[in-house]
Formats: C-alpha cells, sequence, structure tokens
C-alpha cells in the first residue's frame, strides 16, 4: 500500500504546528507521510501503530517520535476509558527548525542527532508512564 503525502500548512507565524485529535469512534487506519518531524502522544487509547517496517502494539501514554517522510499510521482497537474519547496530540516540526535550534543553542547537539536520527527506517519509541 503507497503511503499519502500529508501537505501540512503550517502558520507563517510558527515554526511547528500541533493538533489535538479527540475521537470517540476510535483511530483510524490513514497510511501516510509528511516531510515533518511528528511527536505524538496517545492518550485513552490502545490499538497498533505502523511506523515504516515497523508494527507495535500501543497503549495508554504512548509518545513517539517518526522520522521526516517515514510513512506512518495508528489504529485503534479500544478506549481505556469507555466514556472518554481516544486522544492523539499530535506535534509537527521541519527539520530546519531543529537545526536552526541547534545552530542557536549547542547544548541541545545531543537532541539534535537524536531527532534527525528519527529518519529512514529507525523510529525512536518511549511509552510514558
Amino acid at each position: 500500500m503507497k503511503p499519502h503525502l500529508e501537505r501540512l500548512r503550517p502558520s507563517a507565524d510558527s515554526s511547528w504546528s500541533m493538533l489535538n485529535h479527540r475521537l470517540d469512534d476510535g483511530i483510524p487506519f490513514q497510511w501516510h507521510h509528511h516531510p515533518e518531524l511528528e511527536l505524538t502522544l496517545t492518550l485513552n487509547s490502545r490499538g497498533e501503530r505502523f511506523i515504516g517496517d515497523h508494527i507495535g502494539t500501543y497503549d495508554d501514554g504512548d509518545l513517539v517520535l517518526v522520522g521526516s517522510n517515514l510513512p506512518h499510521t495508528w489504529c485503534s482497537a479500544e478506549k481505556i476509558d469507555a466514556d472518554r474519547p481516544h486522544v492523539a496530540l499530535v506535534l509537527w516540526f521541519r527539520p530546519e527548525w531543529v537545526e536552526a535550534l541547534d545552530a542557536t543553542f549547542t547544548e541541545l547537539a545531543a537532541a539534535r542527532a537524536m531527532l534527525l536520527g528519527a529518519s529512514g527506517a529507525q523510529v525512536l519509541a518511549a511509552l510514558c508512564r
């Protein structure tokens, strides 16, 4: 299956974009990619995530950094609390933003290496509890 190229339209006065996605019916499978890096926190949901060639399960509090142009999607199976929606907090930022931070703040060199290393087949995933 070929991933859809998602075209994000960040505000001209912002270096990153955020989406607070709340879904009663679940997180749908939408295989896509984009040039921006993506940091996603999933709450009140469990299911499967697909990132590049990785398929894994996710649970409440899943925090994942997805690299630039790496195909990905989530697909929920159930809510943790049936009375609340599935939540996906998504932050998108351009690789150039990471490089500009590194040029300005040398203390962020390790963070830059981690963020830019999230490209290609690499996936950084951490469960936050």
